[in-house]
């Protein structure tokens, strides 16, 4: 299901007009570095029902080209990475392959709506740990071999623009249309522009 989602919005990025992008309207190079907020205040994180509210610095970088379809409306596809992390014997990563589109209305303000592939990979060198579960305790097992989960999001954001920089502001929703699955995380990220002429 989520590759026919994520073939869609490369559907729609490619037929949104009805001439062939024109590589001269990619105007920009975007690089974004920030943090990542897994599941933020969703996830328990102590046997006294303490959830994940705290602010956690998970790096997360993308790079990503801005297409000016028209004066006010851009097309953005990114490519990102959410830096390796391991816990419990237990490593994973974060890849991001996004689609957004987005309205100018100000030249210091950008609205932004599109969808991301986003793939979870957790490796581990195996084995079995026993962790609490509420009020007992639960063996879980440790992947001897690298997996990988997919996930299509919907996301929204909103960004604040600078001259050649901009801060930004995004939440992925995960599920978003199955109310008891659905999930979000946010990122917060700092952007510089290169223009695409002076590369």
């Amino acid at each position: 299901m989520f590759y026919k989602s994520f073939a869609f919005t490369f559907f729609c990025l490619f037929s949104f007009s009805s001439h062939a992008l024109k590589l001269r309207d990619f105007d920009q190079l975007q690089i974004q570095i920030g943090t990542w907020l897994e599941n933020y205040a969703q996830v328990q994180t102590t046997p006294e029902g303490d959830v994940n509210d705290g602010f956690a610095f998970t790096p997360l970088i993308s790079a990503g080209l801005t297409y000016k379809y028209k004066p006010q409306i851009q097309i953005i596809p990114e490519v990102g990475w959410v830096f390796q992390r391991t816990q419990e014997n237990v490593s994973k990563n974060i890849f991001l392959f996004r689609n957004d589109f987005a309205y100018v209305p100000k030249d210091w303000f950008k609205l932004r709506a599109g969808s991301s592939l986003i793939i979870t990979s957790i490796s581990g060198d195996g084995g079995e740990e026993t962790l609490n579960n509420g009020t007992t305790t639960e063996s879980y097992f440790i992947p001897e071999q690298r997996r990988n989960a997919f996930n299509q999001t919907l996301d929204f954001g909103i960004e604040f623009l600078h001259k050649n920089a901009s801060l930004r502001f995004q939440t992925y929703f995960y599920a978003w249309n199955d109310s008891d699955e659905r999930m979000y995380t946010h990122a917060m990220s700092f952007n510089y522009f290169i223009p695409v002429k002076s590369l």
